[in-house]
């Protein structure tokens, strides 16, 4: 598949995820209005805070398509990351937000309106909400796989994190209808809580990335196979990855025997550089020093 026609599909899941969240977010904000729920409130606050993170999605994987050029030859695929910490940054100020709000409701009381209709109509919502929620988050995680993009991956962890805390006001709200109305708060407390784990762990995955750290062994061990798998590399050394984006970027010196040619050595780089990148298709670039067999 093309580079164009990857970004295009990349775009497309990412614009997808805005229109949803535009939509939740209406919805739960007029039930919000209604019903005067803190946990409806938070979940209203977790979509505006999706709708926000789908942006930066959308504005990340746009920003990584910008072709290299002089200023920066290594693309711009680090635009996605940026995008990923800004979501991460986000989501933790929100969930400290909302543990505050909900810890000043416990503490000094609240009054919650849960009439017949309004209810049956909050509880709709909410379902609505969980069913979209696990849709949209299934379509950007398959979609984040498929093209290893952090944008979009991160992007889904909000969808899925959105779903859960769904599924805890749901249980809220029906304790408030029972007379438990100290569920609601405790419900947004839930809330916060995962999303500020999933914020944290965000933050971690995300900064890796930004500081150069080295990506999951997993690739480098598949890349050192087809590199020892090649017969006329005799042996390599200072293998070193580093992503940006959905990219990676290798630097290996491999040996090969001394009788070769100069120009047979140098024919060995671009099929062993084609080999990597069938076995490891987020590989973009490969810079392979080639040493003679001591």
């Amino acid at each position: 598949m093309s580079d164009a026609r990857r970004n295009a599909k990349k775009l497309r899941a990412a614009s997808f995820s805005i229109l949803v969240n535009v939509f939740l977010l209406s919805l739960k904000l007029v039930v919000r209005v209604v019903t005067g729920s803190l946990g409806i409130l938070a979940e209203a606050a977790h979509s505006l805070l999706d709708l926000i993170a789908s942006g930066f999605a959308y504005l990340g994987v746009k920003g990584a398509s910008i072709p290299a050029h002089e200023d920066r030859p290594y693309g711009h695929e680090k635009y996605e990351n940026f995008s990923s910490l800004i979501q991460t940054v986000l989501l933790g100020i929100t969930s400290i937000w909302i543990l505050y709000e909900a810890g000043q409701r416990l503490l000094n009381g609240f009054s919650l309106e849960v009439g017949n209709a309004l209810y049956y109509d909050a509880m709709a919502v909410m379902v609505i909400a969980v069913v979209a929620d696990l849709y949209v988050s299934r379509y950007l995680f398959r979609n984040a796989r498929a093209f290893g993009s952090s944008a979009l991956e991160a992007d889904a962890y909000h969808f899925s994190t959105d779903m859960y805390s769904s599924a805890a006001v749901l249980v809220g709200f029906a304790a408030a209808k029972l007379g438990y109305v100290f569920i609601d708060p405790l419900a947004a407390i839930v809330v916060a809580v995962i999303m500020l784990s999933t914020s944290i762990r965000l933050f971690q995955r995300t900064t890796r990335i930004l500081l150069d750290a080295a990506p999951p062994k997993e690739m480098t061990t598949h890349i050192a196979e087809v590199i020892c798998n090649d017969p006329h590399v005799t042996y390599y050394h200072d293998l070193r990855a580093r992503q940006a984006g959905s990219s990676l970027f290798v630097d290996v010196s491999i040996h090969v025997k001394p009788d070769l040619s100069l120009e047979d050595a140098h024919g060995i780089a671009p099929d062993l550089e084609s080999a990597i990148k069938k076995r490891v298709p987020n590989v973009k670039d490969s810079v392979i020093h080639i040493e003679p067999e001591i």
